[in-house]
């Protein structure tokens, strides 16, 4: 049916009077959690708290539960225009909180589905899309869903196909951002948003982790399109991943139809080639026929019901019938069963899934036919509280047959079964995986002679630390345990490829470290009492009767408390990042990050301050340029008012203070914290003398001092470690010899 320039410019009339109407009522009904109201303000949730608990004036709850309480977004913006606080609600926002405010949280997916869909329908159809939003919301409700399956068959079957006359509100909203912020780029946020609020349901590895696993499967740069599955695709986080690095054809399954709309949505929208459908991939797969490129997986741990007895006949089990109790190797092997020869496949685990008994005849089977390649524990950071996860790296073997079977002996398939694999545990660098991979497969990681990787197994000095070679024929044992935590205890700290020198320096680091030792003497200041050591002696500067606490200079504007968003995430981008241990360990910044709106650049005089079990770590910011990164705050100062050494060596006092001491009073509260048996430092209450600057001054380049110290005694150690590492490594292979001269 064609419409007259008339008819298309009166439904664009009614369409913006809808879509004003529309903006207009969501301002004035929007609802937001404390999370969200610390997202938007660019603080951390503790800072809401406190807001809540410090300003008689912050806006009750409208709404939601004691546990979760909702504010009137309008109400919050209006607070924090008046009290000077940055606040800004993107588009994004607007729309995300018409969701909420919409439907329950259980439904919060169904929604952004459905918004999901309308979203490529006006991408591909705007004109179409653009006359139903004109109609009345009735109408409109009725029409959509009907509309978007005639202009994407893509999306996958078996979700609710209604919509509420209420969402068409939202869609004008929708469409009215998508206009200024692109269409992909609002789903995305939107899809985001629902992964924060649902997080217990939408379990998707973390953005770094898809990333890490692109790589590890050879995507990046790869020549010609590849073709990557995921069976277990959730709403889409490493198909993405995949379709970003260049990746031709995405297939995915989910079991939940919601999880596999979002995901499809977020691909098409990129103008992604995707297949994506809703169901049960072991008990109904879909791509049966389909040999992918590469498989990830990050599957459901602990199924109880995945389908053992529906699946005892199925063609994917090479190498044994998982036991009921481990349905993850049935996802391995589902995985295996679905890549092409030669294919990498990399699948997410429980830690407990590389040493549980009742798995050991598969994973044995896994390394006789050379197909388990790798098993890298993730960093503990990048999870919620709890054990982090193990990555599984396999490779699919040549040709049908290319398992060793269930019932093959220790010899079978020898002539192509690599001497060994990858075991490894990264403390905080997701990159340290990957460089440590790279390093595994440079040195014939992959197979060939068997002979020659055997004798490079006992050499791992070019692995980063943490990692380890371990010989396919020692883990073949009674257990087959390929858990990395039995053959590496604790990570090291130092886990960057290249810090530990050869085996050929040991004589000049030895040299470094005497002339390190030989220099602390001299390093250490000397500081006594002024004039008496009594308390009737002191001087009336050290009698500190006025103090005021860190949150009251705040208040004064003599410094400022800030924190890293929450979004800010370590090990990707090119960004150096500053964490928190690198401030524990006074080191530089270790790791990286992306470019992110209201991200914190360091500046020299910074204070940087972290605090962990009680105790408190501070130091300035020397250099510019870094990121700050979680779990760090800011202190930054007036430099007329403060002297930032001066700062951080108070910190520092106070963190040592509350340290030492478990009981309350006084000194609990100058290290800024209450009493009782759980002592947690908080930096707001840290009390700081009120000096004259220069007497400030004076003090910080005493605390300068001690830091140097510091400085100079971890130096030593980590020589003297090193010494005795490279001591043990040269005498082992008979590089290195000592005198006749015994020990004593």
């Amino acid at each position: 049916m064609k419409t007259s320039g008339r008819d298309t410019a009166s439904s664009a009339a009614v369409t913006a009077t809808a879509t004003a109407t529309a903006t207009a009522t969501a301002a004035d009904t929007a609802t937001v959690t404390a999370t969200d109201i610390a997202r938007l303000a660019g603080v951390g949730r503790a800072a809401v708290s406190n807001w809540r608990r410090r300003f008689a004036d912050f806006p009750a709850p409208v709404g939601g539960t004691s546990t979760s309480p909702l504010f009137a977004l309008a109400s919050v913006a209006d607070w924090l225009a008046r009290h000077d606080r940055p606040f800004q609600v993107e588009a994004a926002d607007q729309v995300w909180q018409r969701i909420r405010g919409a439907v329950d949280d259980p439904r919060l997916g169904e929604v952004t589905g459905h918004l999901g869909g309308f979203l490529i329908y006006r991408q591909r159809d705007p004109a179409g899309a653009t006359a139903l939003l004109g109609e009345s919301d009735a109408v409109a409700a009725v029409s959509l869903e009907p509309a978007i399956a005639r202009a994407v068959p893509e999306l996958p079957g078996g979700f609710p196909d209604t919509w509420e006359t209420g969402w068409v509100a939202i869609a004008r909203v929708a469409a009215e951002a998508a206009d200024r912020h692109g269409h992909a780029e609002l789903f995305d946020a939107l899809r985001a948003r629902y992964r924060e609020v649902c997080s217990r349901q939408v379990a998707e590895p973390p953005r770094a982790v898809g990333e890490l696993m692109v790589t590890l499967a050879g995507l990046r740069g790869r020549s010609g399109a590849a073709t990557v599955l995921d069976p277990a695709c959730g709403i889409g986080g490493l198909l993405e991943a995949a379709r970003a690095a260049g990746a031709g054809r995405l297939l995915g399954q989910d079991v939940n139809p919601t999880m596999a709309r979002v995901s499809a949505v977020g691909l098409l929208l990129r103008g992604g080639d995707a297949r994506i459908v809703a169901g049960d991939s072991l008990l109904a797969g879909t791509f049966a026929g389909e040999r992918a490129d590469a498989v990830l997986c990050a599957p459901p741990f602990g199924q109880r019901s995945w389908g053992y007895d529906e699946l005892l006949g199925a063609p994917w089990w090479r190498h044994g019938v998982p036991p009921r109790g481990e349905p993850e190797l049935a996802w391995v092997q589902y995985c295996l069963a679905h890549a092409r020869d030669g294919a990498q496949v990399l699948v997410i685990m429980p830690a407990a899934a590389a040493s549980r008994r009742a798995g050991r005849r598969i994973r044995a089977n896994l390394l006789r036919a050379g197909e388990l390649r790798a098993v890298l524990g993730l960093p503990p950071g990048l999870f919620p509280a709890g054990s982090a996860p193990d990555l599984w790296v396999l490779r699919r073997g040549a040709g049908p047959d290319a398992g060793a079977g269930p019932d093959a002996g220790a010899g079978s398939d020898a002539g192509a079964t690599p001497a060994q694999v990858l075991l490894g545990l990264a403390r905080d660098e997701i990159a340290v995986v990957e460089a440590a991979w790279a390093l595994f497969v440079a040195a014939g990681g992959f197979g060939g002679d068997t002979a020659a990787q055997a004798d490079q197994v006992a050499d791992d000095a070019d692995l980063p630390a943490g990692f380890r070679r371990i010989c396919v024929a020692d883990l073949l044992d009674d257990e087959v345990d390929v858990s990395p935590r039995r053959y590496i205890d604790h990570p090291p700290e130092r886990t960057a490829v290249g810090e530990f020198p050869a085996v050929g320096e040991f004589p000049a680091v030895r040299e470094d470290f005497l002339a390190t030792v030989a220099s602390l003497s001299s390093a250490v200041p000397l500081l006594t009492p002024p004039r008496g050591s009594g308390p009737a002696d002191r001087p009336a500067s050290l009698s500190v009767t006025s103090s005021v606490t860190i949150g009251e200079l705040a208040k004064a504007g003599s410094l400022t408390i800030l924190m890293a968003p929450l979004q800010t995430r370590a090990g990707v981008g090119d960004l150096p990042l500053l964490t928190a241990g690198d401030v524990r360990h006074g080191r530089g910044p270790s790791s990286r990050t992306e470019e992110l709106a209201g991200m914190l650049v360091l500046r020299p005089g910074d204070v940087v301050c972290v605090t962990a079990s009680g105790e408190s770590m501070a130091r300035v910011v020397e250099d510019a340029g870094a990121v700050l990164g979680p779990r760090v705050v800011l202190l930054r100062g007036d430099p007329d008012r403060l002297d930032p050494y001066f700062l951080a060596g108070i910190l520092r006092a106070a963190g040592h203070r509350a340290h030492g001491r478990s009981g309350g009073g006084a000194d609990a509260q100058a290290a800024g914290r209450s009493g009782g048996s759980s002592p947690r430092a908080d930096p707001r209450r840290v009390r700081i003398p009120v000096l004259p600057l220069a007497e400030q001054r004076s003090r910080g380049l005493d605390f300068q001092r001690l830091t140097m110290v510091e400085k100079s005694l971890r130096n030593a150690v980590e020589l003297a470690e090193t010494i005795v590492r490279l001591g043990h490594l040269g005498i082992a292979d008979g590089s290195l010899r000592g005198g006749e001269t015994g020990p004593g």
